[in-house]
């Protein structure tokens, strides 16, 4: 079993995580999602992506590790993410967002804004 970089006692990541908030595991959209998702786990895993499953009420998961409801509320109150509302957010591992989405992703549209690293400006040289 793969250990995830997430720090329960801080509520964030030491790597790229891709929360998928849904009202409950039942949710079709939440489904379509993870349907997708779990079709390229590999890739997922390979560019060091973090996927966590985040409910109301109900436990979830980042990654392989559990999450309780109340560090499940935590994160929707930490994103801003009402209770109710299906979001799918990525989340650099400096914390960062680098996607908001209140519909499915693509596997492709995760991975290019994880490649797609901030510039760094060079100062001139004279």
């Amino acid at each position: 079993m793969e250990k995830t970089g997430y720090h329960p006692n801080e509520g964030q990541t030491d790597r790229p995580c891709l929360y998928v908030f849904s009202p409950t595991p039942r949710n079709r959209t939440y489904q379509i999602q993870m349907d997708v998702i779990d079709g390229n786990r590999r890739v997922f895993r390979d560019y060091g992506v973090d996927v966590a499953e985040i409910f109301e009420d109900c436990q979830g998961h980042i990654g392989s590790e559990k999450l309780p409801p109340e560090g499940c509320n935590g994160l929707r109150r930490r994103f801003h993410v009402p209770q109710g509302r299906f979001c799918v957010m990525l989340v650099d591992r400096d914390s960062r967002i680098k996607l908001i989405a209140d519909s499915c992703v693509s596997y492709e549209e995760v991975i290019m804004r994880v490649e797609n690293k901030p510039q760094t400006h060079q100062k001139p040289t004279d």
